[in-house]
This record gives C-alpha cells, sequence and structure tokens, in this order.
C-alpha cells in the first residue's frame, strides 16, 4: 500500500501536455482573500487623496501588489503539490502581503519604508521558492536563475530605498518595479521548451481576482450611499453606480474570462500585463464612486468625474486589448473587428466625458456613462443569441451565459 507524502519536492506541472484541466484550489481563493485586504486600502487610500500625486501613489502600490500575487500565481501554476509544504509556504507568502495591507493605508506617507521592505519580503520568498523548484526540476533551472537574477536585483533596490529619502525613494520603487516587469520576458524563449501553461486553471485564477476586485468596487458604491441621508437621488445614484460595476463584470466575462488566451511567446506577456490596468481600474471606479455624492466644489467635482471617466476608458480599453490576445475558436460567436473597437471608441468618449462632464452631475455623468458598457453587454448578448447552434450545443450555451 502506498502512503500519500507530506513533504513533497517541488515537481514541474505538466498537466495541460497531458491534456489534463485544473482548477483553482481552496488554498489559492483563501491566499487571495489577503489581497482583499490589500486592494480595500489602496482603494481607500484613493478615494482620499483624488489628485494626480494621488493617483501616482495608487498606480505604483498597486503595481506592487499586483506583482506580488502574480509571484504566487505563477509559482502555483508551474509547481503547486498537495502536500503540507505547499500549504506551509502559501501561509508564508501571505505574512508579508499582509504587512503591506498594514501600511498601504498611509500610502506613500511615514510607513513608505515599511511598505517597502513588505514587498521586498514577499519576493524574497518568492525568489526561494523559484530557486527551490529549479533546485528540483534542472529542465526549469534556467528560467529559475533568470528569475533569480532580476527578482533580486529589484528587491535590493527596495532595501537600498528605505535609506533614500523621498520622493527618490519612490523613483528606485519605479525602477525595481520596471526589473520585475521585464525579468520574465527575458525567460520567454526558455519557456517555450517547457510543458506549457494551463489554459483552464489560470484564466479561472485570473477571473476570480477580477471578481474580488470588482467586490471593491461595490464597497464604494456601498459606502457612497451609507454615508448620505436616504433619499431618491442617492438611492438613485447608488443603483446607477452598480449598474456600472455589473456592466464591467458582465464585459469581462462574457467577452474575455469564457475564452483561453494564446499561451505563447509576447501574447502571454500581453494577456498578463493588460490586467495590470484593468484590475486597477476597476477598483478606481470604487474609489471615485465613494465620493460622488459628497462634491461640495467645482474643483472636487471635476476631479471626482476626471478620475471615474478615466478609470472606465481604462477599464474598456484594457478589456478590448485583452480580447486581441484570446483564442478564436471556429464557434466564437462575436467578431474582435466589431468588439474590439467598440470597446476601444467607447474609452475615448469615456476620456472626453471624465474632461468635460463635471456639469452634469453625479446623476447625469453615469447616466452618460452607463452606454458605453451597454453597447458591449448588447453586442455580446446579440453575437451569442443569433449563433446557430447543434441541439448538443445547449447544454453549452446554458452554462456559458450563468
Amino acid at each position: 500500500m502506498v502512503r500519500r507524502t507530506w513533504w513533497q519536492v517541488p515537481q514541474l506541472r505538466t498537466d495541460e501536455d497531458e491534456h489534463r484541466e485544473r482548477r483553482v484550489s481552496w488554498l489559492e481563493l483563501f491566499f487571495d482573500l489577503v489581497f482583499v485586504v490589500v486592494i480595500a486600502e489602496l482603494a481607500h487610500h484613493l478615494s482620499e487623496h483624488i489628485t494626480l500625486q494621488g493617483v501616482g501613489e495608487y498606480a505604483l502600490l498597486f503595481v506592487a501588489v499586483w506583482w506580488s500575487w502574480i509571484g504566487g500565481t505563477f509559482y502555483t501554476e508551474r509547481f503547486e503539490t498537495p502536500d503540507v509544504s505547499y500549504r506551509l509556504f502559501t501561509f508564508l507568502q501571505m505574512l508579508p502581503i499582509a504587512a503591506m495591507a498594514v501600511f498601504a493605508a498611509a500610502g506613500l506617507a511615514s510607513s513608505s519604508a515599511a511598505f517597502g521592505l513588505s514587498y521586498a519580503a514577499s519576493r524574497a520568498l518568492i525568489i526561494f521558492l523559484w530557486l527551490r523548484g529549479g533546485f528540483h526540476a534542472p529542465s526549469f533551472r534556467p528560467v529559475t536563475n533568470r528569475y533569480a537574477i532580476g527578482f533580486s536585483l529589484s528587491v535590493l533596490l527596495f532595501v537600498l530605498s528605505v535609506f533614500i529619502p523621498a520622493p527618490f525613494r519612490y523613483a528606485v520603487w519605479a525602477l525595481a518595479l520596471v526589473i520585475d516587469l521585464l525579468t520574465p520576458i527575458a525567460t520567454l524563449k526558455l519557456q517555450a521548451r517547457l510543458p506549457r501553461i494551463s489554459t483552464s486553471r489560470l484564466p479561472e485564477r485570473f477571473g476570480l481576482f477580477v471578481i474580488i476586485v470588482l467586490g471593491e468596487a461595490i464597497i464604494g458604491v456601498v459606502q457612497a450611499v451609507a454615508d448620505q441621508p436616504l433619499a431618491w437621488p442617492t438611492a438613485l445614484t447608488g443603483t446607477l453606480g452598480m449598474a456600472l460595476v455589473f456592466g464591467i463584470w458582465w464585459i469581462y466575462f462574457d467577452f474575455i474570462a469564457r475564452r483561453a488566451p494564446n499561451f505563447g511567446g509576447w501574447w502571454a506577456v500581453f494577456w498578463n500585463y493588460l490586467h495590470v490596468p484593468l484590475v486597477m481600474s476597476i477598483a478606481a471606479v470604487g474609489a471615485a464612486i465613494q465620493n460622488i455624492l459628497t462634491l461640495d466644489t467645482e474643483a472636487s467635482r471635476a476631479a471626482v468625474f476626471l478620475l471615474l471617466g478615466s478609470a472606465v476608458a481604462t477599464a474598456l480599453v484594457s478589456m478590448g486589448l485583452i480580447e486581441l490576445t484570446l483564442r478564436r475558436g471556429a464557434d466564437e460567436p462575436t467578431d474582435h473587428r466589431v468588439s474590439v473597437p467598440l470597446k476601444l471608441a467607447a474609452g475615448l468618449v469615456a476620456v472626453g466625458l471624465g474632461v468635460w462632464g463635471s456639469r452634469l452631475g453625479p446623476i447625469g455623468f453615469l447616466l452618460a456613462l452607463l452606454p458605453l458598457l451597454l453597447v458591449q453587454m448588447v453586442y455580446g448578448a446579440y453575437a451569442w443569441f443569433r449563433q446557430e447552434l447543434p441541439s448538443e450545443g445547449i447544454v453549452a450555451q446554458e452554462q456559458g451565459t450563468g
């Protein structure tokens, strides 16, 4: 009789090459919960600092948080094991992320050094895990060696930034994050010779993270209503805000999440990195809506409307560009030659509304934004329901619209 091994060495996953479907585990969902807290802190900080500087701080910190999530996600994709070691290392990854949440509340103020060290600790653990995986999987070792070099340089810069005064510290952070983002690109040719990444599990993983960020946007809507006396304008504004978030959900999961990306070379990079502005903008939508009922000056109204319009525009453009990275099957009902230009055009209009729409008022502004999402939703529904299916395709159709 063979017993399970409680402490396993990492083994390179080959599920995709062996045509085995992988699903997101309960542990991964639990791991994502710590990012709920971090993103909530970042969105709250942005809602209180809707300025150019505040948006810059938000973007810088968000990229760091996102990259911490990416590190754990892609390590799991390559080396997940059903044992105690994987659970313990996942828990250890959560600790510096939780610390980042503690220090993110102050943005780039007094606790910025502590945030930077927390990020460095998170990345140092990921470097160790990659090296451990490469040690036990020689075919993957050239990739992990490059990861270790690039990511270690980034960690070193974050540690050294503690001794550099602001604002130069944040320039060092930006440089370190650029190194983090560029390092995987240097391994593309090496990874092309390795087992393929799962086309079933990883899109699900990203989709669940988008759900988390959409939840933060809903919190912003609810908070906006909760802070005001109950009246019909407040209720209507909250309803329109919820509809805006619901529209983003509809578009992402109709056009993107149900389809597998082209995991090959640059397509994988674009698919991955284009999710950064998408999730960042979704959380910013909630931060903007949280302020939309408390605008007491023309300047504050202009700032909030510009943020909301720009966030919706960024979400639409990001989804349009992500759509270009997806596989297109023979039975795909939508046409990217239609859907992508629709999203890009709607994004341009949303920016224009953000710049010139401050005279509309909160309700009028939300009513002006919603049709930009509705056009995408109507096209998707039209393409989906006009498609002719064989009788056995009815079950698949019902599953796809859930």
